[in-house]
C-alpha cells in the first residue's frame, strides 16, 4: 500500500530569479511534493500527463513510482516563472498537457493511505477527486491550479472561482491548503477564507502566506504559525513541499499544529536551494524545528 499518491501535472520550468535563470527544470507537485515525501521515506506514486520531451528518471532515482505518468503528445506542461527580490511571482504558460481523467489512476494506487492533489492549470476536475476518496483515506487538495487562467501571450492570471464550484471539490476533501497567490481571488480576509473552506467540507484548512507564515483552522480553533527566517534562493515548489511535509507528518500524528510546524520548517529549509534539490531529511527538519521552537517559545 502506498502512503501518498500525487495527482497533478509534472512540468518543465524556467525559473527567472533576481540572481540568475535556471532553465529546463522539472517541476510541478509530482516533482516537489514527490521528492519531499520520498526524502521523508514515504512510499509515493504519481498520476500525471506529460509529453515525449519528459524524462522520468528524476522520479525513478528517488524511488518515486511512475506507473501513473502517461505520455500523450510531444510536449509537457511548461511554465516560465519570474520572481522579484521579495519572492513574488508571475508566470507565463507556454504549453498545457492533456487533462487527467479518473481512468488515468492505476488500480495499484486506489487503496493508498492518502492522496495529494495539486493541479497547476485546471488539469484535474471534481470527478478525479470523487474517484479517489474512500472511507478511511485522507485526501488533501492544493487548489492553486483551479484559480488560474491563461491570458494574453500566455500570462497566467489568478481569477476568482465561484464558491459553489469550489465547494463541489471541497465536499470530497479532508484537508485543503490555499497559497498566498489565491488569497486575493477569494475577496475576503484569511480568517473568512478558513471558515469558508471548513464549512464547505474540509476538516483542516490552511492558508500559507509566504514570509508571513501561515494560518490554519482545525476543529473550532484558528492559529497562526510564523515562517522560518532563511536566505531564499528559489521559492519554486515551496507550497508543494509544505503540503507534502504536512501530509507526511499528519499521517503519523493526526495533529494539525505539529504538522503545520513541521511543514513550515521543511519548506523553509528547502527554499535555500535552487530547483528540485536540497530537500531536507526528517532528522534535519526536527533538529531545526527544535532550535526554531526554542527561539520563538512555541
Amino acid at each position: 500500500m502506498f502512503d501518498v499518491i500525487i495527482i497533478g501535472h509534472a512540468t518543465m520550468d524556467t525559473n527567472v530569479l533576481p540572481w540568475g535563470t535556471v532553465e529546463n527544470v522539472v517541476g510541478g507537485a509530482p516533482t516537489y511534493a514527490g521528492a519531499m515525501l520520498a526524502t521523508l521515506k514515504k512510499s509515493v506514486g504519481v498520476v500525471s500527463k506529460v509529453g515525449a520531451d519528459f524524462d522520468v528518471s528524476f522520479y525513478k532515482r528517488r524511488g518515486i513510482d511512475a506507473k501513473g505518468i502517461r505520455t500523450e503528445g510531444e510536449r509537457t506542461t511548461r511554465f516560465r516563472n519570474m520572481y522579484d527580490v521579495k519572492g513574488d511571482r508571475w508566470q507565463v504558460c507556454e504549453h498545457v498537457a492533456p487533462r487527467i481523467i479518473p481512468e488515468d489512476i492505476p488500480r495499484a494506487y486506489e487503496d493508498a493511505r492518502s492522496f495529494y492533489i495539486s493541479p497547476v492549470i485546471n488539469e484535474v476536475d471534481v470527478e478525479v477527486i470523487k474517484r479517489v476518496k474512500r472511507k478511511g483515506n485522507i485526501v488533501m487538495l492544493d487548489p492553486q491550479g483551479l484559480f488560474r487562467k491563461i491570458g494574453e501571450r500566455g500570462r497566467v492570471e489568478v481569477a476568482p472561482r465561484g464558491r459553489e464550484d469550489l465547494a463541489a471539490f471541497l465536499e470530497h476533501v479532508d484537508i485543503v491548503k490555499v497559497g498566498k497567490d489565491e488569497v486575493l481571488a477569494f475577496g475576503m480576509g484569511v480568517r473568512d477564507i478558513l471558515l469558508f473552506l471548513a464549512r464547505a467540507g474540509a476538516e483542516v484548512a490552511i492558508v500559507t502566506l509566504g514570509g508571513e507564515g501561515s494560518m490554519f483552522l482545525a476543529g473550532d480553533r484558528i492559529e497562526k504559525v510564523s515562517s522560518l527566517n532563511v536566505d531564499v534562493k528559489d521559492p519554486t515548489g515551496a507550497g508543494d513541499v509544505f503540503g507534502a511535509a504536512f501530509l507526511a507528518k499528519y499521517l503519523e500524528t493526526l495533529d494539525t499544529l505539529t504538522s503545520v510546524r513541521f511543514a513550515t520548517v521543511a519548506a523553509g529549509l528547502k527554499i535555500r536551494f535552487e530547483g528540485p534539490t536540497g530537500f531536507p531529511s526528517e532528522e534535519e527538519i526536527l533538529k531545526e524545528l527544535g532550535r526554531w521552537a526554542c527561539e520563538r517559545r512555541l
